[in-house]
């Protein structure tokens, strides 16, 4: 996506672009999930933002997207929602409950 001529100055930095919002829940667990992903401006990178990540017991940290540069929305939303999905299933394999005490909110989402 091209940088419109209304936002280019020098000072108007690190553009994005809204391309897609996403709500879901996972599983069994009863609170909502959010995922915003972002095309830069000038450029076909997705970058994207949770309002949680999935910490089951079995984790020592939360699930985290380990690259923020992909080639679509598409291969964005199958990156983070494919890890949880995993992790989810090995936790409830191993006998644990799914419950909201298994998402961190981000603290950095809006």
């Amino acid at each position: 996506m091209d940088i419109p001529a209304s936002i280019r100055h020098p000072l108007i930095r690190q553009q994005r672009f809204l391309a897609t919002e996403m709500i879901f829940q996972l599983g069994e667990i009863p609170s909502p999930i959010r995922i915003r992903c972002y095309r830069e401006a000038g450029s076909e990178r997705v970058t994207c933002e949770q309002s949680h990540y999935l910490q089951t017991p079995l984790q020592a940290e939360p699930s985290f997207e380990g690259s923020d540069d992909h080639a679509s929305v598409e291969a964005a939303l199958a990156a983070i929602t494919d890890e949880m999905a995993a992790q989810y299933r090995r936790a409830e394999e191993a006998g644990y409950r799914p419950g909201d005490e298994w998402l961190l909110p981000s603290r950095d989402f809006d």
